[in-house]
This record gives structure tokens, C-alpha cells and sequence, in this order.
């Protein structure tokens, strides 16, 4: 055999030798040395897994199908839904924050008002010449099941600061004597002017079927009713010469409430005393004060002070109670 050709079966020969040392068969099955795609399969696509040569890494890189495009998009679609949901819980979290603010603010304002508040009201305001013309005219709700106490409240400017408290008064005014003021209640539906002058009786009072006598000589503000009976109602002494014609016509051309000072001299002296002591405040009260209707439902309550007390414009008065909480108010 030529030299050349037994060399190159030696060759071979080791060459067998060494592969069957290294698994042959076996060996040659492994995918490890070699770059395949590894097809993986999912429900709704396929992912290609290409390995790196020689690795047994989990490592790879994955490219998904078009299938699966599709349903990145659906989901993408899903998780934008669920961004406006969630926008809108914030914002319904917000409208709730909003009402619960506004419950927050009523209540409180709540915890500012007084227990009187819509028992009792500002239901006017007078601004006349000085400070006897100025007042503000409170009422007791008609709803109300007891009376009021208004004495110790407080009527108070927010825009200047000033203010001043409900005093006394009198339930009763008597002439010619000290008269005891009392704390001041008003029943359902009262009424009270409360005036910053002085008063012209020298102190507060409720009126009556009589108090219009005061008007006569003095001036009020607001004017006081004329509610006295008239002279030629009331009861007259026995006819006789005495009370004859002459004095009859003459006491049923008087006015009510006025008290007669000059009478005719032509009137018998019995007539004339009648006239001008049986006509007055005093005897009125002596005859009527336990009639029902003897005492009127309105107070006139003074702050006697010599200026005014309000601003005449831009102006926030409010009632308070002795506490310190709003009643009611009044602007202008």
C-alpha cells in the first residue's frame, strides 16, 4: 500500500477514535452547539425563543406575534377604561368633598346661631332726624309657644363696632310717681322698637289702651297709637241739670286721647271739673287697666343715648343673645 494512503487511514482511524471518546451518537443529538428557534406556543400567539450558541441561560429574546399586537391592544383599550373610572371616582370623591365641606360650613354657621334664632326678628329699621328717630323694630314669632325674654340681648354693628344691650322697662307707666322697670318678655307676636334716644317719659314702657294721652304734649317716634275710648263712651254720671244738654255736646265733640285744659266758661262747674280731671292717662287706666284688651302687644324700649347709633349705609346690625350667637341680622 502506497505510504500516502496508510497515512490517511491512520487519520480517520483517530478520528473515529476521538469521536466515539466523546458521545458519538449521543453527543451529536444535543442542540447546545447549534443556533435553532425554539418555537413556543401560547393561547392566542406564538413566541419565537432564538438561543444564544452555547449558552443554558434562560436568557433570550422574544418577539411576539402579531396576535398577540391584537390583544395589547385590547388590553391597552381595557387599562384606559379603568383610567377613566378611576378619574371618575376622584372626581365623585371630590363632589363628595365638596358637599361635605358645605355640611361642614352649616354646621358651622349652626354652631354660631342662637337657640332664639327664628323666634325672634329684625323686621325694620328707622333712620330719622337724630337719635330719637333711629330704631330698629324686633317681633316675637306668632309660632312661638312661650314668651320671649329680650332684656340682656344685644344689638350690635359689624361695621363700626358699636353696639349696645336691651334694657328694662316698664310694664306699666304710672304718672307722678316712680315707676319699677321690669325685664322685658314678648309674647307671640310682641313687638319692641328699639330706639336710641332718650325717651320722652324718662324710661321704656309697653303700651296700653291710655298711653296715647302722652302724645299729646310730647312726640314720638314711632308715633304711639290713639287706642283711648273716647270720652262720650265712658260711663257719665245720672242726667240732671247738672249734666245737662249743653255739657253732653260739648264731651261727645271730644277727641279721644286729649286732655281738656280750657274748657267752655258757658259749661256748668260741674261739667268743666269733669271734663278736665275725669279725661286724662291717670283716670284711664284707673277704669280700663282689666279690660283684655287693656295692654297693647308692642314695647318702646330706649337706649337713651344722645347720638346716633348706626351708620346710614354699608351697615350689618346683628341681635345676639348673652352668649354671644346670632339671632338675626339686618343690612342696608
Amino acid at each position: 500500500m502506497h505510504e500516502d494512503v496508510k497515512w490517511l487511514f491512520g487519520l480517520l482511524i483517530l478520528f473515529a477514535a476521538f469521536w466515539l471518546a466523546s458521545g458519538g451518537l449521543s453527543k451529536s443529538a444535543s442542540p447546545k452547539p447549534f443556533l435553532e428557534p425554539v418555537i413556543e406556543s401560547g393561547g392566542n400567539g406564538a413566541v419565537f425563543n432564538f438561543a444564544h450558541i452555547g449558552n443554558n441561560s434562560a436568557d433570550s429574546i422574544n418577539y411576539v406575534s402579531r396576535t398577540n399586537t391584537t390583544q395589547s391592544r385590547q388590553g391597552l383599550a381595557k387599562k384606559l377604561t379603568a383610567l377613566d373610572e378611576i378619574k371618575q371616582v376622584i372626581l365623585d370623591a371630590g363632589i363628595q368633598a365638596s358637599e361635605i365641606q358645605k355640611e361642614l360650613n352649616t354646621l358651622e354657621e349652626a354652631s354660631h346661631a342662637s337657640p332664639l334664632t327664628g323666634k325672634l326678628a329684625i323686621v325694620g329699621r328707622a333712620a330719622g332726624a337724630g337719635a330719637a328717630g333711629e330704631y330698629i323694630a324686633l317681633r316675637a314669632s306668632p309660632q312661638n309657644k312661650d314668651k320671649v325674654l329680650l332684656t340682656g340681648l344685644r344689638l350690635q354693628s359689624s361695621a363700626s363696632g358699636q353696639g349696645a344691650d336691651i334694657p328694662k322697662a316698664a310694664p306699666l307707666v304710672f304718672q307722678n310717681q316712680l315707676n319699677r322697670e321690669e325685664p322685658v318678655y314678648l309674647k307671640p307676636g310682641d313687638s319692641a322698637y328699639i330706639i336710641t334716644g332718650r325717651s320722652p317719659l324718662g324710661l321704656s314702657f309697653r303700651l296700653n289702651k291710655c298711653t296715647g294721652f302722652f302724645s299729646q304734649h310730647q312726640t314720638f317716634n314711632p308715633s304711639l297709637p290713639s287706642r283711648c275710648p273716647k270720652p262720650r263712651e265712658e260711663d257719665l254720671p245720672v242726667s240732671g241739670t247738672v249734666y245737662n244738654d249743653a255739657c253732653r255736646n260739648y264731651i261727645n265733640s271730644l277727641s279721644s286721647c286729649r286732655v281738656v285744659t280750657s274748657p267752655p266758661l258757658t259749661l256748668s262747674p260741674e261739667c268743666q271739673r269733669y271734663v278736665t280731671e275725669e279725661i286724662n292717662y291717670t283716670k284711664c287706666v284707673e277704669r280700663h287697666k282689666n279690660d283684655a284688651d287693656f295692654y297693647d302687644p308692642s314695647w318702646r324700649v330706649y337706649l337713651n343715648r344722645a347720638d346716633k347709633l348706626w351708620k346710614t349705609s354699608r351697615e350689618l346690625i346683628h341681635l345676639v343673645d348673652q352668649n354671644g350667637k346670632v339671632i338675626d341680622a339686618i343690612t342696608y
